[in-house]
């Protein structure tokens, strides 16, 4: 009967596929009806675990494989996951249904493809940890299964291309991690500004599909990876350094306003130096602070091309804070960060006493800004400062076994410690942890 059909809408570019979900009987569940009947171009489908997400993804793309000419990917993290969805298609349409298969081709393992017979449609099924096979001719569809597992670089330089030639569209389903790039499509998802983009919250018991016992699971996860694996929430986890809020402390729209005097800090180093700028508003509720732009994720910058970059800014700088380190001479240069900035005209000042150079009663000091004792904020962050937004959520204490001395310095991961730096160095500088014995340097 299902061949019947195909023979029926060869004459149509896409397979009805309400007829065809009649034919198999599949009957969507009201989260699966509101992404399928979606005419967004990206769809992001955000789920908890075992809520049947990948399964809807299999039926979404059944019609388009039983429609001439088509051609789409099935994408994941790893081989194992992407053949998830690809079993599910093979079973319904290879098994069930007794389609025709023209070729079928497995290359390494890794990668294979096919084809029903007759209609020139092709199924890629590929991997993401293995970029070189992310090459091909334009796509019609994309799905990418358990999206925020995988490298936002793999999105913006392998995948989205793909779908230009055919202006093909793209369905990503996926549990959360964290506040990361599919954060930021999801959000995308939400806003009428991006008429293209749609997205989806669910939680596992939504779903008619799930059927495990939620106080058992409850019994041995955190509260954090309850929210995030099966409530469908995008949070932080415990071990964060900073009781820092995208909800809380992010401010859309927040800009340089000219009545405010704005101060810049700075985190040298040649891999991945990090800038902030901030603004102080002091008045009887207290002391109010901005960061209304940032340098951030800039790799492998040279003292000067840094201090260039700062300079273009053109913000009228009260004063320049930064790491104390920043004195020290380098090999090549034959002087330190601080005096290269200081013959570009930038002088950078810090604090030297025992006090303000302790990390710990550093990123203390820094805490009580973020969130006082009476759980009031006094920072708050511009959205474009995206860099800076992760770090503050992403700067964590290492792990420590029982056995082992707690540490009380955040980890160094080369990534979120820059812009947490930078804004340490302005803090203790600016409002100095002990005013009386500090002393200040301004080179």
């Amino acid at each position: 009967m299902v061949t019947k059909i195909v023979i029926l809408e060869k004459t149509k570019r896409i397979l009805n596929k309400k007829k065809f979900w009649n034919i198999i009987q599949y009957q969507p569940t009201p989260n699966q009806t509101v992404v399928h009947n979606s005419s967004a171009r990206f769809r992001i489908n955000v789920q908890g675990r075992r809520s049947g997400k990948s399964f809807g993804a299999a039926r979404e793309i059944e019609p388009w494989i039983l429609s001439p000419k088509t051609r789409g990917w099935i994408v994941a993290p790893n081989y194992e996951l992407c053949d998830k969805i690809a079993r599910i298609v093979k079973d319904d349409l290879l098994l069930k249904l007794r389609l025709p298969v023209e070729a079928k081709k497995e290359i390494s393992g890794q990668v294979y493809y096919f084809k029903i017979a007759g209609l020139g449609s092709e199924v890629w099924v590929k991997s993401a940890d293995n970029p070189d096979s992310l090459v091909g001719e334009g796509l019609d569809w994309l799905v990418v299964d358990e999206a925020a597992k995988i490298k936002k670089v793999i999105w913006e330089q392998y995948l989205r291309p793909t779908l230009s030639d055919r202006r093909g569209w793209a369905l990503m389903t996926t549990t959360p991690e964290s506040h990361n790039w599919i954060y930021d499509c999801y959000v995308r998802g939400q806003s009428n500004d991006f008429p293209d983009w749609q997205s989806w919250q669910h939680p596992s018991w939504e779903s008619p599909y799930f059927k495990e016992d939620i106080d058992d699971i409850k019994k041995t996860l955190t509260k954090e990876t309850w929210e995030q694996e099966y409530g469908a929430s995008f949070v932080s986890f415990t071990g964060r350094v900073y009781p820092f809020s995208r909800y809380t402390n992010v401010v859309k729209g927040l800009r340089y306003n000219p009545s405010l005097p704005t101060y810049c800090s700075i985190d040298f180093g040649f891999r991945m130096p990090s800038v902030g700028w901030y603004q102080v508003e002091e008045g009887e509720s207290g002391v109010k602070i901005t960061q209304i732009d940032e340098i951030c994720f800039e790799e492998n910058l040279k003292t000067d091309e840094l201090a260039d970059m700062i300079l273009r800014k053109s913000y009228p700088v009260e004063a320049y804070y930064g790491d104390p380190a920043g004195g020290g001479v380098q090999s090549q240069s034959g002087m330190g960060d601080i005096e290269q900035f200081r013959r570009k005209g930038i002088r950078v000042r810090y604090r030297t006493d025992k006090v303000s150079r302790n990390i710990a009663n550093g990123v203390s000091h820094v805490r009580s800004f973020i969130e006082d004792a009476n759980g009031d904020s006094h920072f708050y962050v511009s959205d474009k400062c995206k860099g800076s937004i992760e770090s503050y959520e992403g700067y964590r204490y290492p792990e420590h076994r029982v056995d082992q001395r707690l540490k009380e310095e955040p980890m160094k991961d080369g990534r979120h410690d820059h812009a947490c730096d930078a804004l340490r160095y302005f803090i203790v500088n600016r409002f100095p942890i002990k005013r009386r014995t500090a002393g200040v340097i301004d080179w």
